[in-house]
């Protein structure tokens, strides 16, 4: 059975020559990609700098978040829904584990309060899975029994979404980015950590917890590269879907050029992944 395909909505934005936190022109293009059959829908990367009460942790262009317009969680939900884009994972800001690894209590409730808009917003848009950020990965020390238990009494509330942990970077020594996922009750597994890490086998160990693949590449020609690491994307993809048998979701996250002028080879190299996804 073909895994559904979907594509990061803040990295296609380009695509349009919109930036990544612009996201009524997100949207527009997101429309575009819809209506040339290329995906099955999108993964929605809420942005930090849409937040209006303090400037992004993990986002260095602090200037752009003077300018950029903000939006509340139920304002991301009358846009969305206005264009009807089918939306089967949302993607929480990347600052809430930075919050919720903070020493600031202040800190830490924002990081809870970003977990349960997250959750809001996918259940409300009909998504099955809720990707998180749960730590800050400069930080070398942390509780992750403390942030499951953080993640665990809100996913709690919605039962309809699976609260999906990615395996991000970590500074923490000893630690892995597998060691510290493969305790959580479902994953999201990112190929580009798996390649920095060399740790794409350890995951098939954990195949039934995973909720979602994010196949990170760099837009070439016609297909997807998989920069520096010791298997293509594509080797990848073919692990995953016929040793491993994963029938979840799959989310094309685009790293580097893709502009304009690059649209009809973005749609090709989709079309590439949905051919060895049959």
């Amino acid at each position: 059975m073909p895994n559904l395909i979907s594509v990061s909505s803040a990295p296609i934005a380009k695509l349009g020559d919109k930036k990544y936190y612009d996201l009524i022109g997100t949207l527009k293009v997101m429309k575009q990609v819809f209506q040339r059959s290329a995906v099955d829908g999108f993964e929605l990367q809420l942005e930090p700098k849409w937040d209006s009460e303090n400037p992004p942790l993990t986002d260095p262009e602090l200037a752009d978040w003077t300018r950029t317009p903000k939006y509340t969680t139920k304002e991301i939900l009358a846009l969305v829904r206005k264009e009807k884009l089918p939306i089967l994972s949302v993607h929480s800001s990347r600052d809430i584990g930075n919050y919720l690894c903070s020493n600031q209590n202040r800190h830490i409730e924002k990081g809870k309060s970003g977990i349960h808009d997250s959750l809001f917003l996918a259940t409300e848009l009909g998504a099955d899975v809720c990707v998180f950020h749960l730590w800050d990965t400069w930080k070398t020390e942390f509780n992750t029994n403390h942030l499951k238990k953080t993640l665990s009494q809100t996913a709690t509330q919605y039962p309809k979404v699976k609260a999906s942990v990615e395996n991000i970077p970590t500074h923490v020594k000893g630690q892995t980015p597998f060691s510290l996922v493969k305790s959580f009750k479902n994953i999201t597994l990112d190929l580009r950590w798996t390649a920095l890490y060399n740790e794409l086998n350890a995951f098939e160990s954990i195949t039934d917890r995973i909720a979602n693949i994010h196949l990170r590449g760099t837009l070439k020609g016609e297909k997807w590269v998989l920069d520096q690491s010791s298997f293509s994307l594509y080797e990848a993809l073919d692990t995953i879907k016929n040793k491993w048998k994963y029938q979840g979701l799959l989310t094309v996250e685009p790293e580097g050029g893709t502009t304009s002028p690059n649209f009809e080879s973005f749609l090709k190299a989709m079309k590439s992944l949905r051919t060895q996804n049959t």
